[in-house]
């Protein structure tokens, strides 16, 4: 049964730094963990990733009355430019997340697609979740 994309989602966000260091963000576990999470203030991550073509990872975000686990594997990882991974959790499976690296005016500008999500509802959700990561991404590099 093929998906259908009409629910898909795109966020981005400029940060003003060089593609190598957001890359690093986005790859090393330790960085990952400080600001991998969704929610608010008082969330944590805990962020085990293989970040290479056919690696794994899992990434549990914390709140302090409940764990979101989320796993999937990375279908491209080229350097500095492109991760595609799959994202699968309670809420949503079989979805594709894209992140690009493309250099623009005042930095580099982050741009996530996340394609296959259910419904309109997974991507209003997704969409804040997706902006909030972005926002800490931006802060920790």
């Amino acid at each position: 049964m093929s998906q259908s994309n009409e629910h898909a989602l795109e966020v981005s966000k400029i940060i003003d730094a060089d593609k190598a260091s957001i890359f690093k963000a986005l790859t090393d576990n330790n960085i990952m963990e400080k600001w991998f999470f969704a929610g608010p203030d008082g969330w944590s991550a805990t962020v085990e990733a293989d970040v290479k073509t056919g690696g794994s990872y899992k990434i549990d975000m914390h709140s302090q009355e409940e764990t979101y686990s989320h796993h999937g594997e990375y279908k491209e990882v080229i350097d500095n430019e492109k991760i595609v991974f799959t994202w699968n959790s309670q809420a949503v499976s079989d979805t594709v997340v894209t992140i690009t690296l493309t250099d623009v005016e005042g930095g580099i500008e982050v741009k996530l697609v996340h394609d296959f999500m259910p419904n309109e509802e997974m991507k209003t959700n997704h969409t804040n979740g997706w902006t909030a990561i972005l926002d800490r991404l931006a802060a920790n590099i």
